[in-house]
């Protein structure tokens, strides 16, 4: 009797390429999922609220605790910050856009009310202040 050998099983190893693909693709969905934000100014601390919607702030415009008025690091007014936006989106979106207002929390709110009153006269037509929500 012929007694043949029986081919012994090679186990398959486990495959990491299916591993490395999951994490790349996770990567690369939370890399367009994600919002890239300008960095805040360094010369702003924003005000605190305990309830507020979450909010982006891009191209905001910033103001310091002594009232003055920046756009990306430059320093500005209401009136040329509405010029400057008016020759960039054209006189009627510069107008229906919203305005966002990142305030110091140490500027008096008078000021603050002073600023949106400019803004306005400037030709804005929505303004809102951003926040930050306060620790509970």
């Amino acid at each position: 009797m012929l007694r043949l050998a029986r081919p012994t099983q090679t186990r398959q190893r486990e495959s990491t390429i299916a591993l490395i693909n999951i994490v790349f693709l996770m990567l690369i969905f939370f890399l367009v999922a994600g919002t890239l934000t300008p960095p805040l100014d360094n010369d702003v601390s924003l005000i605190s609220t305990v309830e507020a919607n979450p909010s982006e702030p891009p191209n905001a415009l910033f103001v310091t605790e002594e009232g003055e008025l920046r756009l990306r690091g430059a320093t500005t007014d209401a009136r040329n910050f509405m010029i400057a936006r008016t020759e960039t989106l054209g006189e009627t979106a510069a107008k229906e856009l919203e305005v966002k207002v990142a305030a110091d929390r140490d500027l008096p709110a008078a000021k603050l009310v002073d600023i949106v009153g400019a803004l306005k006269a400037a030709g804005a037509s929505k303004i809102s202040i951003i926040t930050e929500r306060a620790a509970e």
